[in-house]
Order: structure tokens, then C-alpha cells, then sequence
């Protein structure tokens, strides 16, 4: 049986799963070009991780390539701490919300 992937972590190469958080062939760490190609195969994801703002992509591009794949769990977008956290959040959940996804903007300290 192939493992059920539960969540996508995208442009973040050095990421790391906390022990005890996710069974490791349940998530997986790719880059932005790999995203099309992973999500037609992730029909159980409920969770994908992703920079607001990288040299590849960023968080709008990200937002269109779920929605367009169907996906409709959770975007955690992870940012820089931002001057003015609300104006952005307004701005990505108002793109998310048109194409059924959750978002989460978490900030780095």
C-alpha cells in the first residue's frame, strides 16, 4: 500500500518535521517546480507549507497552483516578521477563499 501523504512542504529544502509531529512517509519536502506533478498523485493532503516569498515562487503563485489542482486543505505560508501582518494576510486569504482554501500565515520570530 503507498503511503498516505498528509502534508507538502514546498521551497523550504531545510525543513524539518519535529519527532512525534508526522509519520516520515506522510510528508515530504519539494521544490516549487515539483508542485503540479505531486499534487495530481497527494489525494490524501491535508496540509501544505510554503515561504510567502522566495526566488522561485511566492505565496499567490502557490494559492493559484493548489487551487487549480483542487486542493482544499490548509496553505501554511511562513514569513519574515512583517510590519503589517493583517494587510497581507487580508490580501492572501482573499485570493485563497476564491479557490477553497484555508490559510495560515505564521510568522518567524
Amino acid at each position: 500500500m503507498l503511503p498516505k501523504l498528509r502534508c507538502l512542504v514546498v521551497g523550504i529544502p531545510d525543513a524539518v518535521f519535529p519527532e512525534g509531529s508526522i509519520r516520515p512517509d506522510e510528508a515530504e519536502v519539494i521544490a516549487f517546480d515539483q508542485l503540479r506533478d505531486r499534487l495530481a498523485l497527494a489525494l490524501t493532503l491535508e496540509l501544505v507549507v510554503a515561504p510567502l516569498f522566495c526566488e522561485d515562487f511566492d505565496a499567490l503563485e502557490i494559492i493559484e497552483v493548489l487551487g487549480g489542482a483542487s486542493f482544499r486543505g490548509v496553505l501554511r505560508i511562513a514569513a519574515p516578521k512583517l510590519p503589517n501582518r493583517q494587510i497581507v494576510l487580508r490580501e492572501l486569504r482573499g485570493h485563497a477563499v476564491r479557490q477553497g482554501i484555508t490559510l495560515e500565515l505564521v510568522e518567524q520570530d
